[in-house]
């Protein structure tokens, strides 16, 4: 056999065991490899980020804040207890009970009291006192059991010590 025709032979070898390409449309683009980078990430990022709502958050300092009146306001004071506790007082000092279902009833009540004695005053806020030490889902639960109860309250403030 001619060196030629090895090469034929071998040429036509390759062509018998070469896999058919399929032509695409110019038009058509695979988008399976995307979807897999977008799935990859979405779970590493799922998988690394840390959700913990009760950690502590910093409240940032004031540096050109809104003055709130405290004599416009319902006021309850935050102050970090045993553990997770929190000791929730009212103006005049009373604290209220440390048990979180008559601790909301006591809310209610409270507030409710201190905008009927603002009858003329147009007393309509509720101003939370805390200390930077309280969880930050403390002061949320606070917030929803006043936002659920009164839906006539203008706002509800968290106040920050300025510097």
């Amino acid at each position: 056999m001619s060196a030629d025709a090895v090469h034929e032979d071998l040429l036509e070898e390759e062509d018998d065991l070469a896999m058919p390409r399929k032509k695409r449309d110019d038009e058509e683009m695979d988008i399976t490899p995307m979807i897999d980078i977008t799935f990859l990430l979405l779970i590493f990022f799922v998988v690394a980020s840390k959700m913990d709502p009760t950690k502590i958050g910093t409240i940032p300092s004031a540096d050109h804040g809104l003055a709130v009146s405290a004599d416009d306001s319902a006021i309850i004071f935050v102050d970090p207890g045993a553990g997770d506790e929190v000791i929730l007082k009212k103006r005049d000092g009373s604290e209220f009970s440390r048990d979180e279902a008559t601790q909301s009833t006591e809310i209610i009540e409270y507030i409710t009291s201190e905008l009927e004695k603002s009858i003329g005053k147009n007393k309509n806020q509720v101003m939370l006192l805390g200390d930077a030490n309280v969880k930050v889902g403390k002061v949320t639960r606070i917030q929803q059991i006043i936002g659920d109860a009164f839906e006539d309250i203008e706002s509800t403030y968290i106040a920050v010590k300025e510097e």
